[in-house]
């Protein structure tokens, strides 16, 4: 089936357009940025295509070496830009960020879905979940990262350079350490990394949102 990229972006993305200048501004960022994941995944997937013909590897290493790079790039991207011209608040950045990845893994993952059926008639629950709780919070993991980190560093003058360059690297290693368990024995301790990340991450936000409760408990109480 050829162009089923552009096929399941027209199904999914293009609905998302559609609703943004009906809802309120909050829900209007997500959808906007949800939209934008998807536009980057259609973007890159024509890179990585051409950087395939180009490199002419296997997939092994095109995945574990190449499309981590790319893909963490274009996706960090967007959030750059919002946190240097829009806003660099923490929980704007978060929000934006893991919707960018969530709009990424949402087109990413429809697309290998409807190849896959394609190619091999069916999949199952196991394979649906490999790929919902692995490089579906993948990639939501990697841009909040670098959304999070950016809102700390964007207003440090001396470290912005090297701390986005730190941020992007560790996106690139945690993709390319994801994808090269998925396709090793390992591969159920690589599905399973997205989901232990992203557990911590829930846990240390309850954490701080704990925190800030009891702040502003004893100010009241003032």
């Amino acid at each position: 089936m050829e162009n089923v990229s552009y096929i399941v972006f027209i199904c999914f993305a293009l609905p998302f357009v559609l609703g943004i200048p009906i809802v309120r501004r909050q829900t209007r960022q997500v959808l906007l940025f949800t939209f934008i994941g998807m536009c980057c995944c259609l973007f890159i997937s024509e890179i990585n295509g051409l950087l395939n013909r180009v490199i002419d590897q296997d997939i092994y290493y095109m995945t574990t070496n190449i499309t981590p790079m790319t893909e963490e790039l274009i996706k960090a991207l967007p959030i750059l830009i919002f946190a240097l011209f829009i806003s660099s608040e923490r929980q704007e950045l978060l929000t934006i960020a893991f919707m960018t990845g969530l709009g990424f893994a949402l087109m990413e993952n429809s697309t290998i879905l409807v190849e896959t059926i394609v190619m091999k008639g069916s999949v199952d629950i196991l394979w649906a979940l490999i790929r919902t709780l692995g490089a579906g919070l993948l990639h939501s993991l990697c841009t909040t990262a670098v959304g999070v980190g950016i809102s700390f560093i964007r207003d440090q003058k001396k470290i912005f350079l090297c701390g986005s360059f730190a941020l992007l690297s560790w996106a690139i290693v945690y993709h390319s350490v994801y994808n090269s368990l998925i396709q090793s024995d390992y591969k159920y301790l690589g599905a399973a990394l997205p989901m232990l990340t992203y557990l911590i991450v829930i846990a240390v936000l309850l954490i701080v949102y704990r925190k800030k409760l009891k702040i502003r408990d004893k100010e009241n109480t003032q």
